[in-house]
């Protein structure tokens, strides 16, 4: 072993020594104070998602006193609801928000969209990702250069010579020796770098940008002005303009190349499977055992995607061999067995992990995780472990993670959070800033390491009720810290003339908090709603969860205001608002009462999934997405019946009779409005989206059967048989706080400014965030943006 290892360190050896020019035409933009464009006044864009214009009215009049920036702007500069467009999510609302065009425009239609394979029938998926493998020759910094293995060979032999060879004739003065002492070393080396070269992977499994435009930080920095943004949304895997710094947020994937995946590790015997659990969601709990209070597991990373390939290749190359007529017969048998262990080595392959290893103790438990060690008290969260994921020889996932202790008594819980990218050390293959290195540089900035993945803190494992509202709450406090920190490293530098930074927590809390804080929610419980816990170094009851996130941005848009010179601007918005949601429309259920969509005979719950029960033949309009239908269009759909001729029309049947129903059990009307998307956006990308988005009345929004194109069905308690459930029912998830499939005046976001806004007739609109930033730095507007910037009362700058 350790001979085999002699050309992969002469190999590395020569490449420091030599490499230094290679190294250096990677090097990117630094931090420091450069210059920024001698401009008065500076742009400062705060993003809050999710933050809602009602709620702030409500609150402000509520808690006189306990909001004061709020009441600073509101009555010094400027606070006008931010109108927003269909459909309200936040891949549709940021991408359109940060470059001022409607999703016809950008390509991004929603978290899920409908997709029409060739052959098959429509079928949902993603909608503002694209999961898929990148080739090696179409990333850039690689460890090393992806030249062939021949070539890298070559050149490391060479290198190996000239360097030999002119330290040999330095020592000994003889040209002979020193040849030969340069041809074996430069061999050595040939072929530790050639070995090298294929411990590279030709494809990476990867997370795709669907957006199809600029964002407004580009123009900016091609016109001069110098950008940075922090946590823009919709913004990853894309190369930013020359002079914008930009760090990625929804969208990026986790470590292990999924939509977080996290973890519990438990000794409840009610917990059978030690293989694992698979949650709702995105989670996995694990039984593990206790050997006189040791536990050994371990936790999986990504998939070993080079090894799988590795074996691929050889089962395909003896597949050819084994198919070839000429074969001799007696070297069959052992490509036979040969096969059989490769198929074998295949099928046990899994993923790449690292050892966990749990001494419990009476109030505490070391937990030692690779190599790094802690101790971690019950109740309490440990530091970052910083783990490592080997690929290949040259390959691997950087990854870092927190642990929570829930409990050791009647049985032990580990919660292991979501294993996010090292922003110290990413993907060469996956980026998560732009520049490449803009994440290790802002972890350097603020001091610390931080949360990567787009959808940080835990609302998953609290929506599957695998754990309690206080892990939630203690790392939307932890997350919102370590971006306030990024944030006020970056306002300190005087090295950009925008900054934006975006923070997700105010939409993560009202997503999960509206079952404490709406007496009406058909969770409420008034003894839980009033349970006191601890939240941003307060005792607050569950209820008062949500009137406290907004304390905080309250308190962060002080911060940021308090640091700005006179002559700056300060704008405030978000991508939509917020409302209860307490009652689930099944949009499939109500087409098919009302005749527009026909369900086979014998559907049942297990067949009810993903558009599976449908008769074709005699269906106009399905739905599928959040609040999205679709015309059975001839021509478009692979079974499509309606004319196109006919469309329009049954467009308009279809939005009249859904603004007149109301709900069967409550009488409230459903819709307050729906929107023919045709006649709201235009773009090239307009095939993208849906016919019709619903907008339903709130509490109402589109039920969870219905987002992945799916009936709601109910067991007839006479028959035992599964039948078509009704169109409404309660919402029981703790996912309790809505916004999609809204209508778009009860879900409008918030704007603010430090400055007078001429608030147009029609009100401020989301498209207007990304021409008035341009406008405010002297940067033409595009003509493909499709409003012109706001108007200010005074002078700007």
């Amino acid at each position: 072993m350790k001979q085999s290892r002699i050309p992969l360190l002469l190999f590395l050896l020569f490449l420091v020594i030599g490499g230094t020019a290679f190294s250096a035409a990677g090097n990117e933009p630094s931090l420091g104070n450069s210059a920024a464009a001698s401009k008065e006044g500076r742009v400062v864009v705060l993003g809050f998602d999710g933050a809602d214009a009602r709620t702030v009215d409500e609150l402000v009049r509520e808690f006189p006193g306990r909001y004061p920036t709020f009441e600073k702007l509101k009555s010094e500069g400027t606070f006008a609801p931010l109108n927003v467009v269909a459909s309200p999510e936040s891949p549709v609302s940021w991408a359109s928000l940060n470059t001022g065009m409607n999703p016809a425009k950008t390509g991004v239609p929603g978290f899920i969209r409908r997709l029409l394979p060739e052959g098959g029938n429509p079928m949902p998926g993603f909608g503002y990702i694209v999961k898929d493998e990148v080739n090696l020759e179409d990333v850039e910094n690689a460890p090393i250069p992806v030249w062939s293995a021949k070539s890298i060979g070559a050149a490391c032999a060479a290198l190996g010579f000239v360097l030999v060879f002119g330290l040999a004739m330095l020592a000994l003065r003889k040209v002979v020796p020193a040849i030969v002492l340069g041809v074996v070393v430069g061999g050595v080396a040939g072929l530790g770098g050639a070995k090298m070269r294929g411990e590279l992977p030709e494809s990476y499994p990867h997370t795709g940008n669907v957006l199809m435009v600029d964002n407004f930080w580009d123009y900016l920095a091609r016109h001069g002005e110098p950008t940075v943004v922090i946590d823009a949304a919709q913004a990853f895997d894309r190369k930013a303009a020359d002079g914008a710094r930009v760090l990625s947020g929804l969208g990026v994937p986790d470590a292990r190349g999924e939509l977080g995946n996290w973890f519990v590790f438990t000794t409840n015997p009610d917990e059978f499977k030690r293989e694992g659990r698979g949650t709702n969601t995105a989670g996995t709990v694990y039984r593990v055992d206790d050997y006189d209070g040791v536990i050994e597991t371990k936790i999986e990373g990504p998939p070993n995607f080079f090894r799988e390939d590795q074996l691929e290749v050889e089962i395909q190359a003896i597949d050819d061999k084994l198919a070839d007529p000429e074969l001799d017969w007696q070297k069959a048998p052992e490509l036979t067995n040969r096969h059989m262990e490769l198929k074998a080595a295949q099928k046990e392959l899994g993923n790449t992990s690292v050892p966990m290893k749990i001494e419990l103790g009476s109030d505490q438990a070391i937990v030692t995780i690779g190599s790094q060690k802690q101790t971690v008290k019950l109740g309490e969260w440990s530091e970052f472990y910083e783990l490592s994921f080997e690929i290949s020889k040259l390959v691997s996932v950087d990854a870092v993670t927190r642990v929570k202790l829930v409990q050791l008594d009647p049985y032990f819980e580990l919660f292991v959070n979501v294993l996010d990218i090292d922003p110290r050390n990413p993907p060469f293959w996956q980026p998560i800033s732009s520049p490449h290195g803009f994440a290790a540089e802002l972890a350097q900035e603020c001091g610390r390491i931080y949360e990567t993945y787009g959808w940080p803190t835990p609302t998953m494992p609290f929506k599957d009720k695998e754990v309690a509202p206080e892990i939630l709450l203690e790392d939307v406090e932890f997350t919102m810290k370590w971006r306030e920190d990024v944030t006020h490293a970056m306002l300190e530098k005087s090295d950009w003339t925008c900054l934006m930074s975006v923070f997700s927590t105010t939409d993560r809390i009202q997503h999960m908090m509206y079952q404490f804080y709406d007496p009406k929610h058909p969770l409420y419980d008034p003894a839980e709603a009033n349970r006191s816990v601890s939240f941003f170094g307060e005792q607050v009851a569950l209820g008062g969860a949500i009137p406290m996130i907004y304390q905080q941005m309250d308190r962060v848009m002080g911060d940021v205001l308090s640091q700005l010179a006179p002559e700056d601007t300060m704008l405030v918005c978000s991508d939509h608002g917020f409302q209860s949601f307490r009652r689930q429309v099944h949009i499939n259920n109500w087409l098919a009462e009302n005749g527009y969509l026909k369900v086979k005979p014998g559907v049942s719950k297990k067949s009810s999934k993903a558009l599976q029960f449908i008769d074709w033949d005699e269906t106009r309009v399905y739905s599928l997405g959040l609040g999205f239908l679709y015309v059975n269009l001839k021509g478009r759909e692979p079974r499509g019946i309606v004319d196109p001729a006919d469309k329009r029309a049954l467009m308009e049947d279809v939005r009249s009779k859904l603004m007149a129903a109301t709900d069967p059990e409550t009488g409230a009307k459903l819709c307050n409005d729906v929107y023919i998307v045709e006649d709201h956006h235009s773009g090239e990308f307009i095939d993208l989206e849906a016919d019709m988005i619903t907008g339903f009345a709130p509490p109402h929004r589109v039920g969870w059967s219905t987002s992945s194109g799916g009936l709601y069905m109910v067991k007839n308690q006479n028959t035992g048989l599964d039948e078509l459930g009704p169109i409404c029912s309660d919402n029981t998830s703790p996912w309790s706080g809505g916004h999609v499939s809204m209508a778009l005046p009860d879900v409008a976001g918030v704007f603010f400014s430090n400055r007078r806004v001429q608030v147009p007739d029609d009100g401020v609109q989301a498209l207007h965030i990304a021409p008035t930033v341009l406008d405010l730095l002297d940067c033409p507007v595009p003509s493909e943006m499709d409003l012109e910037p706001l108007e200010f009362a005074g002078a700007n700058r």
